[in-house]
């Protein structure tokens, strides 16, 4: 990525994904509080908590020419027809302990793999460094992302393949879970395949920087397909071991699988909208589904039916993928608006789901409901 790139990565914030925890207390994307903690807030249709999209003032707001007649003044452009991203500072910040955000120093940091391995290694930064470099998009979510929310980011990544080293620790046959340890004390652990399969990065920097205190300065792990919970930032020790650990998260409740869910948010436009009849908009979001590839997405107007839209995805499906439909508000009057996904395995999203925010399951699993809103049309 040249700097050109890394500039316009760090200028695409197009949402932002800041969660207001207590007082000023902020944090990064490593597991999510437990709602008896800090009870996520759950979407409810006309309640107008959808979040406003970067660039969504009025043409005149925006420095442009006034809209032309029959094109709504505020959602009436196209803006999701590139893949964006999500700087930094606009990037969710959740934590399981907000009194301890660690502040390391890179020169003490080293990074252990041990346990069930044949050559266990202590590396520091300097050897983090020195080792081949890896450079990809993903998209990070929360497990406690409600139905509509916004825990939700897309960043460039840099940082060295852990296959790299495993290669070099050699794991024993014995060796059936990863345990994670971080500076601030949090602890989780994985099945093997998580930590082996293609695509697990140790990042560094984020967005062509590296990476600040919050999001887990010097390193944090990534792992295709899981919500943020089971992959620490400040991360300090990965130990392989033969039986099941149980982490915080998972202690008190919440999914030990992690595994992302197929969703869809609409972006624009916003819950409780005030559109012109006659005025064209566009009805733009996003869906993910970790591993998964969306297939499909589809828009549905009060009871009509699914209409498909167009998609713009990103690199692999490691990225959320963004979608618009033009639509004209055909009278005035009250409209709902929802949206549904399909991934490569077949799944589409239903009028069922049910569990936590929303989501399948019984336990905190995350969301795969119908992401709607309501906008009234004068």
């Amino acid at each position: 990525m040249d700097s050109k790139d890394v500039k316009q990565v760090r200028n695409l914030s197009r949402r932002g994904f800041m969660m207001a925890v207590t007082g000023s207390a902020l944090a990064a994307a490593a597991g999510c509080r437990p709602s008896s903690i800090v009870p996520p807030t759950p979407y409810v249709p006309g309640s107008g908590t959808s979040p406003a999209p970067a660039g969504s003032g009025t043409a005149a707001a925006s420095g442009g020419t006034a809209p032309a007649v029959g094109v709504d003044a505020n959602y009436g452009q196209l803006t999701y027809d590139k893949v964006m991203f999500t700087s930094a500072d606009k990037l969710y910040v959740t934590q399981w302990d907000y009194n301890n955000t660690p502040a390391v120093d890179a020169a003490q940091w080293t990074l252990t793999v041990d346990g069930l391995v044949e050559n266990p290694m202590t590396l520091d930064y300097a050897a983090v460094k020195a080792l081949p470099a890896f450079e990809d998009t993903r998209t990070l979510e929360c497990i406690s992302n409600p139905v509509g929310g916004n825990l939700i980011g897309n960043i460039v990544w840099k940082g060295f393949k852990l296959q790299d080293v495993l290669d070099k620790v050699k794991l024993k046959p014995t060796a059936k879970f990863a345990k994670f340890q971080a500076a601030d004390g949090y602890s989780t652990s994985v099945a093997l395949e998580w930590i082996t399969q293609p695509g697990v990065m140790m990042a560094y920097e984020m967005n062509g920087a590296p990476l600040n205190t919050v999001h887990g300065f010097p390193l944090r792990i990534l792992m295709p397909g899981l919500y943020g919970q089971k992959m620490p930032r400040w991360i300090t020790h990965i130990e392989f071991i033969d039986s099941y650990f149980r982490g915080y998260w998972e202690s008190n409740g919440w999914s030990d699988t992690c595994i992302i869910q197929t969703e869809s948010i609409i972006e624009t436009p916003v819950d409780g909208y005030s559109a012109k009849a006659g005025s064209q908009l566009y009805i733009q979001g996003l869906s993910f589904a970790g591993k998964r590839k969306i297939t499909k997405v589809e828009v549905q107007v009060e009871n009509g039916p699914w209409m498909p839209v167009t998609l713009v995805p990103g690199k692999s499906s490691l990225t959320w993928t963004q979608w618009y439909l033009p639509w004209t508000p055909p009278a005035p009057g009250s409209y709902q608006i929802a949206v549904r996904a399909t991934d490569d395995t077949g799944f589409t999203q239903n009028q069922d789901a049910g569990g936590l925010f929303g989501g399948t399951g019984s336990g905190a699993e995350g969301t795969n409901a119908i992401h709607r809103i309501g906008i009234q049309a004068t």
